[in-house]
């Protein structure tokens, strides 16, 4: 028996109709929140985290349930003797959710892994102008099944890599903090997603501590006339358009609560989040609180709602760190009042 494993919906749809097999997928979002090396740890810190996004409801339970369940038929394949097959495409959350399955088999079969690898799907870019990522990628069954024909085994040398990167996302300090990363073909995608997590983290420049470029972003689209999550997500514009590529990797439910944190704080003033359908419910405008933020930028670390981006959290007064920013150069995060 030869288990399937894929992590992006709409490869496991693809795969299931095209190629006519069972697939496991945890169906999870490996963009945001936070992650662990060990697998039972993750996936404690998953239920944690996707509850706290979710209004409290009677079928929170369920879901939460139904997540468990499928993260554990993931573990079990991976633990199997068996060969396991991982279907990944250009999705930046397919890309990073294959380096922690890497990582997961390793831990049971160190030296033969037997894995093998499927890449599907097409890309095309239509926001040239935009800064980072690829939300999404178009896969049919047919693609699926033209995929399979290119199936390869992964040498252990590769899976050692793919499970280096996971550890490096893992790690409790950002990836663009210490000593530099080197340039190389290896490290372009961890470059590139270190510099998609910096968004999360304030910056500091001389003129002192500033929102995130992500909440700045948020809130900036928050204007004076009650509006709900959708219309907010929905501006026009250039802000708006920066606001739905962030959406298309953080995904909407992320930023639904992003709004419900900072209200919270009285950044916004809310007509409150009320389930089923709180992205229509709630309403936003931006405060007197929120305008200065934008303005003036932040007063101390612990001003802004937390929020967990894999082995680290933006925001932490209790482990904080911050972008510098320098023209022409890649971010870097460094602990305030270090030089």
């Amino acid at each position: 028996m030869t288990y399937h494993i894929a992590e992006s919906w709409n490869v496991v749809r693809a795969v299931r109709r095209g190629m006519r097999v069972p697939v496991r997928s945890s169906n999870d979002a490996w963009l945001v929140g936070p992650c662990a090396m060990d697998p039972e740890v993750h996936m404690r810190l998953r239920v944690d985290f996707w509850a706290l996004t979710q209004p409290r409801t009677d079928a929170l339970q369920p879901r939460t349930g139904a997540f468990v369940a499928s993260f554990r038929r993931v573990l079990r394949a991976l633990d199997a003797e068996e060969p396991v097959v991982l279907w990944t495409s250009p999705e930046w959350n397919a890309r990073v959710a294959l380096w922690a399955l890497c990582s997961y088999r390793l831990r049971r079969w160190p030296t033969q892994p037997d894995l093998s690898l499927v890449c599907v799907g097409e890309y095309e870019e239509r926001h040239a102008h935009l800064s980072f990522g690829i939300g999404y990628v178009t896969v049919e069954p047919t693609m699926a099944r033209d995929a399979w024909r290119t199936a390869r085994p992964m040498p252990l040398r590769e899976v050692r890599e793919k499970a280096r990167l996971w550890q490096k996302l893992a790690a409790p300090m950002p990836i663009l903090s210490g000593k530099p990363l080197r340039d190389t073909r290896a490290n372009k995608e961890l470059l590139e997603l270190g510099a998609y997590q910096a968004g999360f983290f304030p910056r500091l420049s001389e003129q002192g501590l500033t929102l995130s470029t992500l909440d700045a972003l948020l809130l900036g689209c928050v204007n004076r006339t009650p509006s709900n999550p959708g219309r907010i997500l929905m501006r026009r514009g250039s802000k708006g358009e920066e606001l739905r590529r962030w959406m298309s990797l953080t995904g909407d439910i992320i930023l639904f609560h992003r709004l419900a944190q900072w209200a919270e704080r009285g950044a916004l003033h809310a007509k409150p989040w009320t389930a089923p359908n709180g992205w229509q419910t709630a309403k936003y405008t931006l405060s007197a609180t929120g305008r200065a933020l934008l303005r003036d930028g932040l007063s101390s670390i612990d001003q802004a709602p937390p929020f967990p981006i894999w082995g680290v959290t933006a925001y932490d007064p209790k482990n904080p760190w911050v972008v510098v920013e320098e023209a022409g150069a890649r971010p870097h995060l460094r602990r305030p009042g270090a030089r």
